[in-house]
């Protein structure tokens, strides 16, 4: 008994070596978020340690373009916030599907687009608000997402934005009237009402439509860059001729 034993805890110990080792031996760490069709956890889970427990068509795409490139990598499923900033401060380290905008530009390097939004400002149902551009935003409580692109737009225009760390409690706020409007994207405001027990929105004002890319941070081997552009263009290339 005590034999087997030790033998389990040998091979337990081997296995968790060459998780380590292949951790280290990454070229690349990725980060997603769940975010409506295009990156989610396949288990309705809010954290994710392995890519083969992420799916989504913006998270296929991207692992089509580094089977491509040949390179390694580890993916994660994280909060939008944690990739965000790991990614910023970290060589080699990226993040999907991150809308490319004119603040953001210097921050990363971009390979992409992988897909495409809006940006839309939503109202609770039986609200009379009238909105015909940003500017009727004035004086309006405006809820949003921490460090969400859209949300950004805004604060950089001026406008005081309330932000939640989760973007979910958003349709609850418009619902109890504690925020005017919500400012979120087509891809996952309606899933995210839907689920809070809130589904009553209604679009106010779309503001733009924008590409999302895979950010990188700039500091990344720039062989590596290079290998992932390539590798987006020849897989764009092959679906394309599949589609045609």
């Amino acid at each position: 008994m005590k034999s087997l034993r030790a033998v389990s805890i040998t091979l337990l110990l081997g296995l968790l070596s060459l998780s380590l080792r292949a951790e280290t031996l990454a070229e690349l760490y990725l980060y997603t978020e769940n975010y409506g069709g295009y990156n989610y956890s396949l288990h309705g889970r809010d954290f994710e340690h392995w890519r083969e427990d992420i799916g989504g068509s913006s998270t296929d795409l991207v692992k089509a373009i580094l089977a491509e490139s040949g390179l390694s990598y580890r993916l994660r499923l994280r909060t939008w916030s944690v990739g965000y900033e790991r990614t910023l401060e970290r060589p080699n380290y990226g993040l999907f599907s991150t809308a490319r905008t004119e603040s953001r530009e210097d921050l990363f390097a971009w390979i992409g687009p992988i897909a495409q939004y809006n940006w839309i400002l939503f109202k609770y149902a039986g609200n009379d608000l009238n909105i015909e551009s940003i500017d009727d935003l004035n004086g309006l409580r405006i809820g949003g997402y921490e460090d969400d692109a859209a949300t950004l737009f805004l604060q950089e225009q001026g406008f005081t934005v309330s932000t939640l760390p989760n973007d979910s409690l958003n349709p609850q706020r418009l619902a109890h009237d504690q925020i005017d409007v919500w400012i979120a994207s087509d891809a996952s405001a309606y899933q995210l009402a839907e689920a809070a027990g809130f589904p009553d929105i209604e679009p106010a004002l779309t503001i733009r439509t924008v590409d999302m890319y895979l950010a990188m941070n700039p500091q990344t081997d720039p062989i590596k860059l290079r290998r992932l552009q390539r590798a987006y263009e020849r897989v764009m290339a092959q679906r394309s001729a599949t589609d045609n």
